[in-house]
């Protein structure tokens, strides 16, 4: 045993990085408990576009694509990260790709394995940092805002707190009902443990909130359908039947199904979805990595970091993985700050998350039991922490003030990631011309902008 803690040492550095393979364990273990909502949250926002019968499908496809990027973000890049499907990205493309656009999900599927190839490329020669420096930051911050708010207002509407109004757009939803009321005390429940620095604020208030949901189910009748979903665990479609099943691979390599039957009325939303894709992922991805190296103490003096390139390089391998596996685009995890704090310094985190998710393949019953009022939490809690982004902006500068808020207000309103994108590189180029800065407009935004007209054009020249 010693000697192969010893060999485990030597292969990954443990020792050299000022780690230990019990530590490296906590924080693998630590780590997974932090993002394991993923696998309730996750399947829950796909189904919206495969249909409900499709979860157990789902719950595979998302544990499957996050164990097989961890187990080569540990083994290949021995970088103390973790990943899983990406929240938000995951929204746009229920919402968005399938749902506003048109393409069926297995078409959404094509259109992230197109993402994934490019990012590859792009990362692997270099263009990727290029093609970051073109961007401007205030859309980067935008964009990032954006997809928070986005997010929330999608969970919000989903578990009836806020509803279309009635000579309104948007208003409070039915306040009294038990569903809702769930909701509400998974949303408190998870805030007050966060403002209390608790690391595990999201598990902590979905499981508290499912106890609560069970027993008003069981003993109060509760029974509450918002948008065709349950929201009480325990009732009706979200009764548990078991709690372990054999994973169903049904959704995977299901990506080449529907390809030739793209209409052509499609091929503009089809590049605008598939470069959208690419931009949310770089943003989401590049920063992610970089602060969490950072905070394990991987970087040098000089900015170099150890295993990085390759790290970035698994990144853009796990979504190409993720889209034949059946599911949305996969990233970097933010929850793997939890398993650094306690020490973790090496790959070896990684492999103990990617081995957590192979075990919980066998356990989707369970996440089906998990209803959108448990985990309305968890989609708070990241598009409150993805707005804060929002902290670095110069609200005093008009063309920055313009873009982020036409960015963040369409992303969220209009129910669109790439509607609210296109709108603020619109807003952004026009204020730059209006205050003669044209030349300062970097090229790859004009070839964006373009991109996104002729979407446009196409996409409402179309519509009936």
């Amino acid at each position: 045993m010693a000697d192969f803690a010893a060999t485990i040492d030597r292969i990954f550095h443990i020792t050299e990085r000022g780690s230990d393979v019990r530590t490296e364990i906590r924080g693998g273990i630590i780590t997974f408990l932090a993002m394991s909502y993923i696998l309730a949250v996750n399947p829950a926002i796909l189904s919206a576009a495969t249909g409900p019968e499709l979860f157990g499908q789902l719950v595979t496809a998302t544990a499957l694509a996050s164990a097989v990027s961890c187990l080569l973000m540990g083994i290949y890049a021995n970088f103390p990260v973790a990943l899983a499907p990406g929240m938000g990205i995951n929204a746009f493309l229920s919402y968005t790709i399938v749902m506003a656009m048109g393409f069926t999900y297995t078409q959404a599927l094509f259109i992230v394995l197109l993402s994934g190839i490019i990012f590859f490329l792009l990362t692997v020669t270099g263009f990727r940092i290029q093609v970051l420096k073109s961007i401007p930051p205030v859309m980067k911050l935008a964009i990032t805002a954006g997809i928070g708010f986005f997010i929330v207002v999608l969970g919000l509407f989903n578990t009836g707190i806020i509803v279309h109004g009635d000579g309104t757009a948007l208003s409070l939803g039915n306040l009294s009902t038990p569903g809702t009321n769930i909701a509400i005390v998974c949303i408190v429940i998870t805030l007050f443990l966060w403002a209390r620095d608790i690391w595990a604020a999201v598990p902590i208030g979905m499981v508290l909130t499912i106890i609560i949901g069970v027993i008003g189910g069981a003993f109060f009748d509760w029974d509450t359908v918002i948008n065709g979903s349950q929201l009480v665990p325990g009732v009706g479609a979200a009764a548990l039947n078991d709690v372990i099943a054999m994973p169903d691979f049904g959704l995977f390599g299901q990506l080449f199904v529907d390809i030739g039957e793209i209409p052509d009325t499609l091929f503009a939303s089809l590049i605008v979805s598939t470069l959208s894709l690419v931009i949310i992922d770089m943003f989401d991805t590049t920063g992610t990595l970089l602060g969490l190296g950072r905070t394990a103490g991987l970087s040098d003096d000089e900015g170099n970091m150890d295993g990085y390139e390759k790290a970035l390089n698994v990144d853009a391998i796990a979504t190409v993985f993720g889209a034949f596996a059946g599911t949305s685009t996969v990233s970097s995890f933010i929850e793997s700050s939890t398993g650094i704090s306690v020490g973790a310094k090496t790959g070896l985190m990684a492999i103990v998350v990617g081995v957590l998710f192979l075990v919980a393949m066998f356990f989707s019953p369970v996440f089906a039991f998990i209803t959108p009022a448990c985990t309305i939490g968890a989609l708070f809690l990241v598009g409150l922490l993805m707005i804060t982004s929002l902290k670095e902006i110069d609200w005093h500068d008009h063309i920055t003030t313009a873009t982020v808020f036409v960015t963040l207000f369409m992303m969220g309103l209009s129910g669109s990631i790439t509607d609210g994108i296109a709108l603020g590189t619109f807003t952004y180029i026009i204020c730059m011309v209006a205050t003669g800065k044209i030349k300062e407009i970097p090229p790859m935004l004009w070839v964006f902008e373009i991109i996104f007209l002729a979407y446009f054009i196409l996409t409402f020249r179309f519509v009936p």
